[in-house]
C-alpha cells in the first residue's frame, strides 16, 4: 500500500504502531541480515569513529539554548540519544511516537530524571488527537524518511511549528548508485517497506524548496567504502578513514557530493 491520502497514511501508521509494539514481528532471514548490517555493523562503525557523537554535538549546537523553547521530539520511540538532554533543558518538551509500549518507557525515564516540564505521548502526528502547537524546534532523528508524502508532512509541520522555527533531521539517502542497488535488491523482502523511504533526489529537492537549509552535513560518502576496509589490518587505516569521514562532513550543500552519501543531517528553518 502506498499512501495517497491522509487516511491512507493513518492506516499505514497503525501497521507501523503494531510493528514497533512487537519489536519488528515477522522478520525474515534477509530482513534480519539487513537489520544486522544497518543496526550493528553500520552503527558500530559510526560510533567507533565518532560520527554519532559529532552528529549529536552538532544537533545541540543547532538547537542553541533551550530554556525559552518548546521542543517536539518527533518519532522518538523510547527516547533517542538527545531526548533526556532536551527534556531537562527545554522550557517545554513533548516526545511523541506511534508505539504506546515505547512511549511508556520514555515517560518512566522522564519521571525518573525529574523532567517536570516534559511529557511523552503515544499519538499519531497526523491524528486530530495531537493538539499541541507552538513548537520552536522539531527534532526528528531517523524519522522524516518514514513519511512517503513529504508535501503532506510539511503541511502538517507548518501547523505546529512557529514561524522561524527549526526542524532538525537525520535520515538515510538512496541517491548513491551502490546504495540504491542494494536497497532495490533488499526491498522485496523488507517487512517495513510501507513506511521506509530513504531520501532520493526528488525528496531533497522538495526539502530545499520548502525550507531554508541553514545547516547540512554529509555522512558516509567516501567513507562508506571504509566499512570494507575497517576489518583489514592496514597500516595507517584509522587516519585514512578519519580523513574520509572529515571530507564527507564538509559537504554542506545539496548536490552531487551529497548524492554519494548514505546519510544526511540538516538544520531546516521554516520560511
Amino acid at each position: 500500500m502506498i499512501a495517497k491520502t491522509k487516511e491512507d497514511t493513518l492506516k499505514i501508521n497503525e501497521k507501523q504502531r503494531e510493528f514497533y509494539n512487537s519489536s519488528g514481528h515477522g522478520k525474515n532471514f534477509i530482513s534480519t541480515t539487513w537489520s544486522y548490517f544497518r543496526n550493528k555493523m553500520l552503527s558500530d562503525f559510526r560510533k567507533d569513529y565518532g560520527i554519532k557523537e559529532r552528529v549529536y554535538e552538532e544537533h545541540k549546537s543547532w538547537m542553541g539554548g533551550l530554556s525559552d523553547k518548546k521542543v517536539l521530539d518527533l518519532g522518538c520511540l523510547r527516547g533517542n540519544a538527545l531526548s533526556l538532554y532536551m527534556a531537562k533543558n527545554a522550557k517545554q518538551y513533548v516526545g511523541i511516537d506511534l508505539s504506546d509500549v515505547a512511549i511508556d518507557k520514555l515517560q518512566k525515564k522522564l519521571e525518573k530524571n525529574n523532567c517536570e516540564n516534559a511529557k511523552a505521548i503515544a499519538v499519531d502526528f497526523y491524528s486530530i488527537d495531537f493538539k499541541e502547537r507552538g513548537f520552536d524546534i522539531i527534532y526528528a532523528y531517523g524519522v522524516i524518511h518514514h513519511f512517503p508524502d513529504l508535501d503532506q508532512l510539511f503541511k502538517r509541520i507548518d501547523e505546529v511549528l512557529n514561524p522561524g522555527g527549526s526542524l532538525i533531521i537525520y535520515d538515510p539517502l538512496e541517491t548513491s548508485a551502490p546504495v540504491r542497488l542494494a536497497r532495490m535488491m533488499y526491498r522485496p523482502f523488507q517487512n517495513d517497506k510501507e513506511w521506509e523511504w530513504p531520501f532520493n533526489k526528488k525528496a531533497l529537492s522538495q526539502i530545499n524548496s520548502h525550507y531554508h537549509v541553514a545547516g547540512l552535513h554529509g555522512v558516509l560518502g567516501k567513507s562508506k567504502w571504509a566499512l570494507l576496509l575497517n576489518p583489514l589490518p592496514l597500516p595507517g587505516k584509522k587516519e585514512m578513514i578519519s580523513k574520509m569521514i572529515n571530507e564527507d562532513w564538509e559537504i554542506k550543500n545539496i548536490g552531487p557530493d551529497l548524492y554519494r552519501c548514505m546519510h544526511v543531517t540538516m538544520l531546516l528553518k521554516k520560511k
